[in-house]
């Protein structure tokens, strides 16, 4: 019976492809305010289905599922404009590329695809992990960090570039305040630590810790040569490393720019803050904030490796696929995107140096039958 709600979820978001296309043969669709409005109502009737499918199947529900929910839906719309975007197919009359320009260039068109599948997929998995008793919150925290690189990139570009401030831009606003509540609710319910009094080794006799060390340094000193290099360093060695090795950074549309810079001014700090994790075991916030960066990662890295690959961009922007240089700038990139989810995983093994993530409350089926005992991360 709990199967119902996830399978719900998938029904009602898959109706947005349907409605898009009634709502597009309407000529007043062709305003902007018009089209905002209208997924706007979209997603409040979503937002009704999923309240009422949760509370015929459950007590005290976690506000969290109202959000993933309403995520599926807006999800799923939003894969269904890239594909017509893209080409795939041709069911709308609205052209999405003019109401919102974010579609034309190689980051939106990869962003999309990563929030219309892997924003899916981890919404869909969490409420299922709900509907089981399972725990949801290391999914979550995932998808938030996720969610947050793509808000934290995307709206600094909104508001300086030479479109005009849309009203979707109001809706991505909507999106970044979400995810920042999602992590304010988790952290507001944070599971008991216990204190622990290990004596642990010297960081030369933890090898795997001190390899993570090593990547958080090496982490810090490219993203900040990086960042440097696109705020127009001065020095040759910098200018010749944008030209030959990340060419892609000086997109036009800014959007690996402001990548490079939330690296320089975000990522930075959690490095830090980690390496001193690493040095000091104990940390119990360190399971949590592993799992935040490896989603932030995961989505920062896909959305530059692909849109730097992608055929909306230059061809003389496109990396080093051969030759000397060809190893630097895949071997920084994949260690970008993959050793994140590695300390993700180490943290999660480890709870006695990096704490424990598990939800703090499962949920409360509506049924005679004895609930299924808390399943807690080991």
């Amino acid at each position: 019976m709990t199967k119902l709600i996830t399978i719900g979820v998938v029904i009602l978001s898959l109706t947005s492809w349907p409605l898009l296309f009634a709502l597009s043969q309407l000529s007043c669709m062709k305003n902007e305010r018009n089209v905002f409005i209208a997924a706007t109502s979209c997603i409040l009737a979503a937002f009704v289905g999923t309240f009422l499918l949760f509370r015929r199947y459950y007590r005290n529900i976690d506000p969290v599922m109202y959000v993933f929910s309403i995520f599926c839906f807006d999800a799923v719309s939003g894969l269904g404009n890239i594909l017509e975007v893209d080409g795939y197919f041709q069911l709308q009359s609205t052209n999405w590329t003019q109401i919102d320009p974010y579609l034309k260039t190689a980051h939106g068109t990869v962003s999309l695809y990563w929030n219309g599948i892997v924003h899916f997929l981890l919404c869909l998995l969490a409420i299922y992990l709900y509907t089981q008793r399972y725990s949801h919150r290391e999914v979550s925290l995932y998808w938030a960090g996720s969610l947050l690189n793509n808000m934290i990139v995307l709206l600094p570009v909104y508001l300086i570039g030479s479109n005009a401030i849309r009203t979707s831009t109001f809706g991505n606003i909507i999106h970044l305040l979400l995810a920042i509540g999602v992590l304010f609710y988790y952290f507001h319910n944070s599971p008991s630590q216990a204190r622990t009094f290990l004596k642990f080794s010297p960081i030369w006799k933890r090898p795997v810790d001190f390899f993570f060390i090593i990547f958080f340094l090496l982490a810090t000193i490219v993203a900040v040569f990086r960042g440097l290099a696109i705020l127009g360093a001065s020095p040759k060695f910098m200018t010749d490393y944008l030209k030959l090795y990340e060419p892609y950074l000086t997109d036009p549309s800014n959007f690996p720019k402001f990548q490079a810079l939330t690296y320089q001014y975000i990522y930075v700090i959690y490095y830090l803050f980690a390496i001193y994790g690493l040095l000091h075991p104990g940390q119990h916030w360190m399971a949590d904030w592993s799992l935040i960066h490896a989603g932030a990662a995961a989505q920062a890295q896909f959305s530059y490796i692909a849109g730097s690959l992608h055929h909306r961009t230059a061809a003389n922007l496109h990396p080093p696929l051969s030759g000397t240089i060809a190893p630097y700038f895949w071997g920084i990139n994949i260690a970008f995107l993959v050793i994140p989810q590695l300390f993700a995983l180490w943290c999660r093994l480890d709870d006695e140096h990096f704490g424990r993530s598990y939800t703090v409350e499962l949920s409360t089926p509506i049924t005679s039958r004895p609930l299924r005992p808390e399943k807690k991360s080991q």
